[in-house]
């Protein structure tokens, strides 16, 4: 973007743009022509660490952010408003809003464990008295992909970046937590290949072998037999193993058993991943 639309998101002078990247607040290149030119993500992490406020955020290609709530940033008023967009139908709020909350500071790994976790999980229980559940619950899945989809692309790949893999195992579904768990890696640096719900093992077997990733996450949200998912699961990390492939898996329907395989592990949440993330992209830079 140009310094000129970064001075119109965030409703400064095109001059204060220029001075930062001058010195070096902002990186930024320049043209053959010698115009300065800012990566919308180089923006968007100036913005969130900056704290400040975006006016325009359709210039970030964020458009919706920054749609009015009427409400106070707050864990619990966010997942409130969250399930109230969402249940209404309300879909342009509902983006906005996650996307307002990456904007000001909050990692995608505190949206999903927090107000997005919260408001689907009490959308995904109206079913149990309400004939209207499961179409509230697929319509409100479909605005989060949405929302979520969006905000991938402030984190472009980078040539070079260690690269992730995985989706949800046979018989499970769910779209959503999957990519919640891409959209958080990708959030942390890796390149991320999202292979989406009822991925089979030998999926996964190959995708490992022709794309080489550092890391394998697994999505759990249901399963008809705990005990063959997990030695499916036991399987697999033994066998990707020699190649360096750290596996993680998680979610609501992972039961029980401890993890014999010395590269799997077992995260409760997305927070988890992403700090194993981190750490395993500290490991390989040292």
């Amino acid at each position: 973007m140009s310094t000129g639309d970064l001075a119109r998101a965030i409703g400064v002078s095109e001059s204060s743009i220029k001075r930062w990247a001058d010195e070096g607040v902002i990186r930024a290149t320049r043209t053959a022509g010698g115009h300065r030119r800012i990566p919308t993500s180089e923006a968007v992490r100036f913005i969130r660490e900056s704290h400040i406020a975006v006016v325009r955020p359709e210039f970030l290609g964020l458009p919706e952010a920054g749609t009015p709530t009427g409400t106070e940033p707050g864990a619990d008023d966010d997942a409130a408003l969250l399930t109230r967009f969402l249940l209404a139908g309300a879909a342009p709020e509902a983006r906005g809003l996650i996307h307002s909350l990456y904007l000001s500071g909050r990692s995608v790994a505190a949206i999903a464990d927090g107000p997005l976790r919260a408001a689907m999980a009490r959308i995904g229980e109206m079913w149990r008295h309400d004939a209207n559940g499961i179409f509230l619950e697929h319509r409100a899945t479909d605005v989060c992909v949405q929302a979520l989809n969006r905000l991938r692309t402030a984190f472009p790949e980078k040539p070079g970046a260690a690269l992730a893999l995985g989706g949800a195992p046979p018989g499970d579904p769910y779209l959503l937590p999957s990519l919640t768990a891409a959209t958080a890696l990708a959030a942390e640096g890796f390149r991320t290949i999202n292979l989406g719900p009822e991925t089979p093992f030998e999926t996964l077997h190959r995708a490992c072998r022709d794309m080489r990733p550092a890391l394998v996450w697994l999505s759990v949200s249901t399963t008809t037999d705990p005990a063959a998912l997990r030695g499916s699961i036991e399987r697999f990390s033994r066998d990707v193993e020699p190649a360096g492939v750290s596996v993680v898996v998680g979610g609501r329907g992972l039961v029980g058993g401890t993890p014999t395989a010395e590269n799997l592990h077992v995260g409760a949440s997305i927070g988890e991943l992403a700090a194993f993330a981190r750490g395993l992209l500290a490991s390989t830079a040292s």
